[in-house]
């Protein structure tokens, strides 16, 4: 595979042909863990993109190309010591980094070189000499408010769980059809363990390679043996309602176990099967054959929960629930507290970093966390409505409504309602109070909202008498909607 453009290590960047760095180097788009800098980039400048990379998931800058120009960084050995010394003058505290210059021709024609840099995930929270907490997300670098600083202390505690070593796990844990697997897709002429250890799958500990948490989850021949609850569970359930006991309605109730790759797979085949067919026209104006949800929605749910969610916390795994009119992922952990409900489009903060990159680089998952951005599109333009995330005390679950009632719905109310649309298809009822929680209004703005849905005929009040405090609003399945299909 000539000019790899997954490396995120200089490790991983040496591991190519040295014929093709540089155009790799130039090639490779930036993104989450890789930026490009001119020789004319003051050191306090770039400490600035260090910080930013050391509060993220780390990554590589490549100092002396600007745009796809090959610009080179000169002779002068200041400029470079300058360079070197940026992570420790400019940001506090210091920023570790390892550096490589790497040959090239500049534009000019003449013999040049270029200062590769690279940055690994800090357990700090670094700074700028200002003061400034800058985050990298996506191709940007963002300065961080003072309340998003506090959460980024907080979320720090828990970042780096994949890249310790998987406990009582061994290097012969790995499975090699997967290891060979993992090696044909990242490309490049490369050993087994370099490769392993380049993207931090395995470590050395006291002599010995050893897998961390992230290789065993995706390359491991039995995960669960050392992550138990590392596993996805699939529920099939009769109607809208979760029902328990003597009135359990739990019809299908299957596990993916193995690798996380195996367990992406497995719940595509999974619910391929039990998910009902639509035809839909396509991007090229043809009508398709799909699921009654976009594939690409809930494939990238469930690859969102497998890479972010909590593995150190046990005795939960993520589930997967099929009801008639939605289908839930749900995953262990809290959302990172970077990342909020109302910004979950446009933020991203990787609790498994090393995880996320292997999945990635197994062909799942979108490198830019432009995954969940995607979401909202594909059910737009599907005619459902948007994806509806919610967090609990130590979960998060993000709904997927198959029902085009919703949509039309979602019409005749205000913008955020999402919330409001999925209690009522899911519960079938719903009274005047919790409408004006959910759509957080007044009583007697909800008691609006509420008679335009009825007038539309999506819903039904049901009542012994105006002042009744037990009456509701019943869900129907006619509509005068004159926006209905």
């Amino acid at each position: 595979m000539a000019g790899d453009l997954r490396f995120t290590t200089i490790q991983q960047l040496q591991l190519l042909p040295e014929d093709q760095r540089v155009p790799a180097l130039r090639k490779r788009p930036e993104s989450q863990w890789f930026d490009r800098k001119s020789a004319r980039v003051k050191p306090r400048e770039l400490a600035d993109a260090m910080v930013a990379f050391a509060n993220a998931e780390g990554g590589l800058i490549a100092v002396g190309i600007w745009g796809s120009a090959i610009e080179g960084t000169g002779p002068d050995e200041r400029v470079h010591n300058g360079w070197r010394q940026a992570g420790r003058d400019f940001a506090r505290p210091p920023v570790p980094a390892h550096f490589e210059v790497v040959p090239c021709v500049n534009e000019r024609g003449g013999a040049d070189r270029l200062l590769i840099i690279e940055i690994e995930a800090s357990e700090h929270v670094h700074e700028n000499v200002r003061g400034e907490v800058l985050l990298r997300i996506g191709d940007e670098n963002r300065r961080l408010g003072p309340t998003e600083v506090q959460e980024l202390h907080y979320d720090k505690g828990g970042t780096f769980f994949d890249g310790t070593p998987a406990a009582g796990a061994a290097r012969d844990d790995l499975d090699p059809n997967l290891i060979d697997q993992f090696l044909r897709s990242v490309g490049g002429r490369q050993r087994p363990d370099d490769a392993l250890l380049a993207r931090g799958l395995l470590v050395r500990s006291r002599g010995q390679l050893l897998p961390t948490v992230a290789g065993t989850l995706t390359l491991g021949s039995d995960p669960q043996r050392f992550l138990p609850e590392a596993r996805v569970r699939l529920l099939r359930y009769q109607g809208s309602v979760r029902e328990t006991g003597e009135r359990s309605n739990v019809v299908s109730d299957v596990q993916g176990d193995g690798a996380l790759r195996d367990q992406i797979l497995f719940a595509r085949r999974t619910l391929r099967r039990w998910l009902g067919a639509a035809i839909r026209l396509g991007p090229s104006g043809r009508f398709r054959r799909t699921t009654l949800i976009p594939e690409k929605v809930w494939l990238e749910a469930i690859v969102n929960a497998v890479v972010h969610r909590s593995y150190s916390i046990g005795g939960d795994h993520i589930r997967v629930s099929l009801f008639a009119d939605r289908l839930e992922v749900e995953s262990p952990g809290r959302l990172p507290g970077l990342v909020r409900i109302e910004t979950i489009r446009s933020t991203r903060f990787a609790r498994n970093p090393r995880v996320a990159r292997a999945v990635l680089e197994f062909g799942f998952g979108r490198e830019l966390g432009e995954g969940v951005d995607r979401m909202f599109e594909e059910m737009e333009q599907a005619g459902l409505p948007d994806p509806v995330y919610r967090q609990g005390p130590a979960s998060v679950t993000v709904a997927l409504l198959m029902d085009p009632i919703g949509a039309r719905m979602r019409r005749l109310l205000p913008q955020g309602s999402e919330r409001f649309v999925e209690f009522v298809l899911g519960t079938e009822r719903v009274t005047t109070a919790q409408a004006k929680e959910l759509l957080g209004v007044s009583v007697n703005t909800a008691r609006r909202y509420l008679t335009a849905l009825a007038g539309a005929g999506y819903l039904q009040h049901e009542s012994k008498s105006a002042r009744d405090p037990h009456g509701y609003w019943r869900l129907t399945t006619g509509t005068n909607d004159p926006t209905g299909r």
